[in-house]
């Protein structure tokens, strides 16, 4: 093949990984609006003192409606596919019974009804989730992954940012207006390529074909530093309540800015990685990010303050979106193109399971520490992140060194 084919090739195939990201972002923007803000926002309104042990039991409810409507969509997303037909309806019903639960779950004022639109919430979003994840090694080879995961990182990282802004900032009724046309617009903009029928890609001769070790160490990895994630993230909004850090500023709105702060630096985190996708291979790249993520969280833990938001915030993304870029190349390379949907909701569980048992594991050992209010337990938490991420990078390390992937800078050069 020439040079000039490939360049021009190379031109082609990048447009492609980022459509594939374009939905990503809109299902962000709602997780980055729910679970880092609007939940605990609205359990203090409903359940006022009591809103940290609701939050719990919401938790634990939202991760069971999760892992049942991602596996049953699954199931049926690769029915569809080995039938040859679309699994576009799943992304359409999913998105449209989220838009819908996520305006009743702003709007009502019963408890009831908060739980239900929050179970709702649940269901549809991972209906359209599951399908969605089979994406990246779906519509791209091998060589393409990398930089579809790249991508998926970034939309993931600005997603979240842009919905901790809406959440922090906006009103209730103007978010509940805002934030499901962007789950719908994303979806609208990445639609053509995801609506399409896909012939099975012929799997390489490295991929797995049967459980192995390095899928257990991948699971397990995944799922600890996913654990520490939600644990930062339920807690983050109760740290600032706590260190009280600027009297004239609401904590929602001081909470939100820190999330933001967070997400931004994962996109640059996301991009460094990316650049640097063929000097370090993927194993490499995932531990640096949750080493220097592992680093912010000690800092939540050790001190508060508002220089402490600041520099655990930016290094904590950085670290945060340099892993999230190899995260979902190492899930691809592991999935078996016979059940794609299904096998990336169970490496999905590892992030899933995390929602439920973070706070759960966080609130069954302060009964035995008793940490005395919103800060102490706060940093009692963010301790406990700090160990499930050094344990979650050294299990990391068990897994095989995977290829660098060198691929041309055309688009550097530019």
């Amino acid at each position: 093949m020439s040079i000039r084919s490939t360049i021009i090739t190379t031109h082609v195939r990048i447009p492609e990984a980022a459509r594939l990201s374009f939905f990503w972002f809109g299902i962000q923007v709602v997780w980055g609006a729910v679970l880092g803000v609007l939940l605990q926002v609205r359990l203090v309104a409903i359940f006022g003192g009591a809103a940290a042990e609701k939050y719990a039991l919401f938790a634990a409810a939202g991760a069971i409606a999760a892992i049942l409507a991602q596996l049953g969509s699954a199931i049926l997303s690769d029915r569809a596919a080995a039938g040859e037909r679309s699994r576009a309806p799943l992304y359409l019903v999913g998105s449209v019974v989220a838009a819908a639960a996520f305006v009743v779950f702003l709007t009502e004022k019963s408890a009831g009804a908060l739980f239900a639109s929050y179970l709702a919430l649940q269901i549809g979003m991972n209906v359209a989730i599951a399908p969605y994840q089979a994406a990246v090694p779906e519509y791209l080879k091998r060589e393409r992954q990398r930089a579809g995961s790249a991508w998926l990182a970034a939309m993931q990282s600005l997603g979240n940012a842009v919905g901790a802004v809406i959440a922090a900032l906006l009103s209730l009724p103007l978010t509940a207006a805002i934030v499901p046309v962007l789950l719908i617009g994303s979806l609208a903009i990445g639609y053509r390529p995801l609506a399409r029928n896909v012939v099975e890609r012929v799997a390489d001769a490295s991929t797995p074909t049967k459980l192995t070790r390095a899928h257990v160490d991948l699971f397990g990895s995944r799922a600890l530093i996913f654990l520490a994630f939600y644990t930062m993230l339920g807690y983050l909004y109760f740290w600032v309540l706590g260190a009280r850090l600027l009297a004239s500023i609401a904590p929602r709105t001081i909470a939100g800015a820190a999330i933001v702060l967070f997400t931004l630096a994962g996109v640059a985190g996301a991009a460094l990685a990316g650049r640097l996708a063929a000097r370090m291979e993927l194993r490499a790249t995932a531990i640096l990010g949750i080493a220097a993520f592992a680093v912010a969280t000690a800092l939540y833990a050790l001190s508060s303050g508002l220089t402490i938001l600041l520099v655990a915030g930016i290094l904590g993304g950085l670290g945060w979106g340099a892993f999230l870029s190899a995260d979902w190349a190492l899930g691809a390379r592991y999935v078996l193109p016979s059940a794609r949907a299904l096998g990336f909701a169970l490496w999905n569980l590892a992030v899933v399971l995390p929602q439920f048992f973070a706070p759960s594991i966080v609130g069954l050992l302060a009964t035995f520490a008793r940490p005395e209010g919103a800060l102490a337990t706060s940093r009692f938490a963010f301790g406990i992140a700090f160990f499930e991420l050094v344990v979650g990078m050294l299990w990391l390390v068990r897994l095989p060194r995977t290829e660098r992937v060198v691929e041309l800078r055309v688009l550097d050069r530019r």
